[in-house]
């Protein structure tokens, strides 16, 4: 489960009033790692939302606020129930490095399924055609947000390599360890402010 990076990692985001933004690295897992997400308490959590953690291996990896349908929606669809790949979009600004877990989900768990029409069996669908060009291309994906991480800058390991650091961070949720010191449910904190 080796973290990847893209192509080009140095690729910059403008924003629309022209402004220069910061680099963004973005680095993903190769392969599905299994992840379990659940409501937890959390004093934090603003009033009509729901306190989702995402664990790994039954740790606790990551914290989001979320609107309770969202849970509902995640259940009822059994989205977890094979392992998914993470994704980790890296940016440098204080107090060093901001980052953004997703799980990255195959959209067709969420795409609605048609009532079958008796009539419909003879005349050719768009849908089909499409979906068997597509065969060869790789699955879209949605990404759903897990959490915010910060690491410090006195704590880079390579602060001159930003997509080296992006494969660190994400290396260093997964570890078999405790849990990374850095992963902060800044999240939380930003919505009660």
């Amino acid at each position: 489960m080796a973290p990847t990076t893209p192509d080009q990692p140095e690729n910059l985001f403008e924003p629309d009033d022209g402004r220069q933004s910061n680099p963004i690295a973005v680095v993903s897992t190769r392969a599905g790692v299994p992840l379990r997400v659940a409501a937890i308490e959390d004093d934090r959590t603003p009033e009509n939302m729901e306190c989702m953690g995402t664990f790994f291996r039954d740790r606790l990896i990551a914290r989001s606020a979320v609107p309770p349908e969202v849970l509902e929606e995640l259940e009822s669809r059994d989205v977890f129930s094979a392992p998914v790949r993470l994704g980790l979009a890296v940016m440098e600004e204080d107090p060093g490095l901001q980052c953004r877990l997703f799980a990255l989900l195959p959209a067709n768990q969420f795409q609605e399924s048609e009532p079958d029409e008796p009539w419909a069996q003879s005349v050719p669908r768009f849908e089909d055609a499409m979906a068997e060009a597509e065969d060869s291309e790789e699955d879209t994906v949605v990404p759903l947000l897990l959490g915010h991480i910060v690491r410090f800058s006195q704590d880079r390991k390579h602060p001159d390599d930003l997509p080296a650091e992006a494969v660190d961070i994400l290396q260093t949720i997964l570890a078999d360890e405790e849990g990374p010191s850095e992963v902060v449910d800044k999240l939380l904190d930003d919505l009660l402010k």
